[in-house]
């Protein structure tokens, strides 16, 4: 019997053993299985043997000041910094994490929970968008943007400057790389992109066989009627450029140039002509008109039509219509315009001083006889031109920085005072003047008028009905300009009291070549010019004019 009895409890004890097994095992599965393995590296943080909460824990802190930490970006020597949260990068502590911990029945993984090691990298978060958006941005300033090749002509050859190729970084190469490296290294290269120009020097090149050296092959006739004339290429070559279009080079034209060089030509071979303003005279008192001449011209439209076209034929001819070029001032303008009589007339009043007569005398000559047409600006600088020894002006003295002084010329502002006035007087438009910078007592207060070449000049339009002739007369101790043409307008002068008055300094110069000065005050001064018609006021114009106070010089080296 008692074997038998042990022989019944045998399946019992084992079943049991079984089931106590089978306990421990679970729940060394749930214990172990709670915590990740015990050498567990991710990103560089240690990890190991810590339940899933401490891990992520650990880990945050681990990588919380690397992820926050500026990233840098090298393109060869240059570099660039990027912010994570901007360019759309984060960790993904979760997802690094993933299936290190939790419950498993399977005996490998269970040993290698209990037994293994693992080094991963971090999981990371990416927004391409952003990050892209990051790179473009920072990455801005090391754009070198590629340069076309250009095709000039240089002292008459045509010349090609080569092309340069740019480059940019590559976003998308560069985006890669950011994603692969973060967190990983300390550096991360970025890459850069060539971008080759629109123009190329091979195009260029191609620009210069094809178009450019034809343009200085040689010159191109032009056919104006049963004439001809040639152009030079090297007079065509300024007027021609090549602009990029379509990746390649297109050849423009400038039309003011291209005209001008064939006006010139043209005129030079005296094929072509300028019209002949009609010219007023009055040798004896009486006015006369030399007829004016009609030009002959060239149409722009046909020279900027044939011309092209003429450079790349194998005849090099163009044929261009001419056109009547009527002179501006007509022989019917001019008759109209005649004088009818002195519209104004002034004289100004000077001390004895040979060096200042002498040159009002040749200033007042040139500007005898000058015929002012209607609507015409008048220049007393240009009309004059610079005033030097070779025109035969002397030394004299004149203003300059508030002191006496010398210069050739000198005295001509006693010219340009008194056509100032005449100019006054006509209503006549004033377009220029300028007052002396201290008062000159010879002169009317505030209308008076000084000039020095080549920037400070004296200028009128004739708004008058007419034409208006210039005659001057000098005598030793006076000047007088007449202005003869249809009275206009009846004008009134009116000055205003003194005001601001200030008074002079007194200087000593020891310097060689000084120039003694009175003392006079300074002031301001408001002149009005009165414009009537048949006793009836239609306007009133208004010139104030400031002057500085002429300091008392006093000359000590003999």
């Amino acid at each position: 019997m008692p074997t038998s009895t042990r022989r019944r409890r045998w399946p019992w004890v084992v079943a049991t053993a079984g089931v106590v097994g089978l306990a421990g095992y679970g729940a060394l599965a749930l214990s172990a299985g709670s915590k990740t393995p015990g050498d567990t590296v991710i990103g560089g943080v240690q990890v190991g043997g810590k339940t899933h909460a401490q891990a992520l824990d650990a880990l945050r802190n681990g990588l919380q000041d690397k992820a926050a930490a500026t990233i840098p970006v090298r393109f060869g020597e240059e570099s660039i910094q990027l912010d994570p949260a901007a360019a759309g990068l984060a960790v993904d502590y979760d997802k690094s994490l993933e299936g290190l911990t939790g419950a498993t029945f399977n005996p490998v993984a269970l040993y290698d929970r209990l037994t293994g090691s693992v080094d991963r990298e971090p999981a990371r978060l990416v927004d391409q968008a952003r990050l892209a958006g990051a790179i473009t941005a920072a990455a801005r300033g090391l754009t070198d943007k590629p340069v076309d090749a250009k095709l000039t002509f240089v002292d008459g050859a045509a010349t090609v400057t080569p092309g340069v190729d740019g480059q940019a970084a590559d976003v998308p190469a560069t985006g890669a790389a950011i994603e692969k490296g973060w967190l990983l290294t300390d550096t991360i290269n970025g890459v850069l992109a060539t971008t080759a120009p629109e123009v190329t020097t091979e195009e260029a090149e191609a620009a210069k066989s094809d178009v450019a050296a034809k343009v200085v092959a040689g010159p191109v006739i032009v056919k104006v009627g049963d004439e001809s004339f040639e152009v030079a290429g090297d007079a065509i070559a300024p007027s021609v450029t090549f602009v990029p279009k379509d990746g390649a080079l297109a050849t423009e034209y400038d039309e003011k140039k291209l005209v001008a060089a064939v006006r010139k030509a043209g005129q030079e071979a005296k094929v072509l002509r300028k019209g002949k303003d009609a010219t007023v005279t009055s040798a004896d008192g009486n006015f006369k008109v030399v007829p004016s001449v009609d030009g002959l011209d060239v149409d722009s439209a046909a020279v900027m039509s044939a011309m092209p076209a003429a450079v790349l034929a194998a005849d090099r001819t163009a044929v261009v219509p001419g056109k009547a070029s009527p002179a501006k001032f007509t022989t019917a303008k001019a008759k109209a315009s005649l004088p009818t009589g002195v519209i104004s007339t002034f004289t100004t009043n000077f001390p004895y001083a040979p060096d200042r007569t002498h040159n009002i005398t040749i200033a007042a000559r040139a500007l005898n006889g000058t015929y002012v047409a209607p609507g015409e600006t008048f220049s007393l600088n240009a009309h004059l031109g610079q005033r030097t020894p070779e025109k035969g002006y002397r030394g004299a003295p004149v203003i300059y920085d508030g002191r006496l002084t010398k210069d050739y010329g000198g005295g001509i502002s006693q010219v340009s005072t008194t056509l100032f006035n005449a100019i006054f007087f006509s209503g006549a438009q004033i377009d220029e003047y300028h007052p002396h910078s201290f008062y000159i007592s010879r002169y009317p207060e505030g209308r008076e008028a000084t000039i020095s070449w080549p920037d400070v000049d004296n200028r009128f339009t004739n708004t008058t009905d007419g034409g208006i002739f210039i005659t001057t007369q000098v005598t030793a101790n006076a000047i007088t300009v007449t202005f003869q043409g249809k009275k206009t307008w009846d004008i009134e002068a009116t000055k205003g009291p003194r005001v601001n008055v200030t008074k002079p300094g007194k200087i000593t110069d020891d310097e060689k070549g000084c120039v003694p000065q009175s003392p006079a005050d300074g002031f301001d001064v408001t002149v009005g010019r009165i414009f009537k018609q048949g006793g009836k006021v239609v306007k009133t114009q208004y010139l104030t004019t400031h002057y500085i106070p002429e300091d008392l010089v006093i000359c000590t080296n003999p």
